[in-house]
């Protein structure tokens, strides 16, 4: 079998396991970068450890260009990038690693070649969450918003703030994924799978209102988005993350921040409030314990600092 028809078959498992289209776009790409650098569009049979090997210290891999991975069609880089990060390039050895696993099996190897890849070790960047102050200082100038976005705008402060869920799924929410009696919100995760999301009591009431207040201008039915635009179509994540930018801008708030840092702020809060990391993974919807771990770290490292004497 040629790598690109196991290619096509090996995404199309991807949509069936509901694997995100964004994880199979990337998957696609660096499986599409490996054709290229074996010549086109090689044998299955014909990939080795040793050309794997070869693939993955290659400029290939090693370089972007354009922020992608670029070669011609003799496996040389199309120009020189600037290096990839180890994270980014464990990410082409997970695809690997699973796309060769599929293949075996599926029979259509009897060996996989990517037995030997090892992902390398890597620091995970420490989440930047607000502080108290800063927090406060983002509601302040939220709250002093006038005009008919006011309120939609308020609210989508308070759930990315309250719940820690991703901007990805705060879009897609409809009016029909608000459960009030009991508390909670029914979002669409990363994966593409669902998940239930509780609601404190403040944002409970904030979120009655909202559905109250809004009804009018909504469109009917279950399946109405919660967050619009002017217009009263669905809200997308880029027009939020240029709002929540000029927001910190007017707040005062410098550095690195984002709207996916209000996640990150949800996530140390909940952590330092109650010290449990499981249930921290439970509230932000992570497969594995060792993504949550991050936060551990922060607290301790920030407890560290806290009871260091001062000279």
């Amino acid at each position: 079998m040629k790598l690109a028809d196991a290619t096509d078959r090996f995404t199309r498992q991807l949509a069936a396991d509901g694997r995100s289209g964004h994880t199979r776009a990337a998957y696609r790409r660096d499986l599409a970068a490996l054709a290229r650098f074996m010549g086109g569009n090689p044998d299955l049979g014909k990939i080795t450890p040793d050309s794997l090997a070869r693939y993955l210290t290659s400029d290939a891999v090693l370089l972007t260009s354009e922020g992608q991975p670029a070669t011609n069609t003799a496996g040389k880089p199309a120009s020189a990038g600037r290096p990839r990060s180890p994270i980014s390039i464990n990410r082409t050895k997970s695809a690997l690693r699973s796309f060769f696993g599929f293949c075996v099996d599926s029979r259509y190897l009897r060996e996989n070649p990517a037995r030997l890849i090892r992902s390398a070790r890597t620091t995970r960047a420490e989440p930047h969450a607000l502080s108290e102050a800063e927090v406060a200082r983002l509601r302040d100038q939220a709250s002093h918003r006038t005009g008919p976005l006011a309120d939609r705008d308020r609210l989508i402060l308070d759930i990315l703030l309250g719940t820690g869920i991703r901007l990805g799924s705060l879009v897609t929410l409809n009016t029909g994924d608000i459960d009030l009696k009991q508390g909670a919100i029914h979002i669409r995760t990363k994966g593409g799978g669902r998940d239930k999301v509780f609601l404190n009591p403040g944002l409970r009431r904030m979120m009655a209102g909202y559905l109250e207040n809004n009804a009018p201008q909504a469109n009917t039915g279950p399946n109405s988005p919660l967050i619009r635009s002017r217009t009263g179509s669905r809200l997308t994540a880029r027009p939020i993350q240029l709002w929540f930018a000029k927001l910190c801008r007017e707040a005062g708030i410098e550095g690195k921040v984002s709207a996916h840092s209000l996640r990150h702020t949800f996530a140390t809060n909940l952590y330092q409030k109650t010290g449990d990391l499981y249930l921290v993974q439970r509230a932000l919807g992570h497969r594995q314990i060792g993504t949550t771990e991050i936060y551990a770290h922060v607290i301790d490292d920030r407890l560290k600092r806290a009871v260091r004497p001062t000279s």
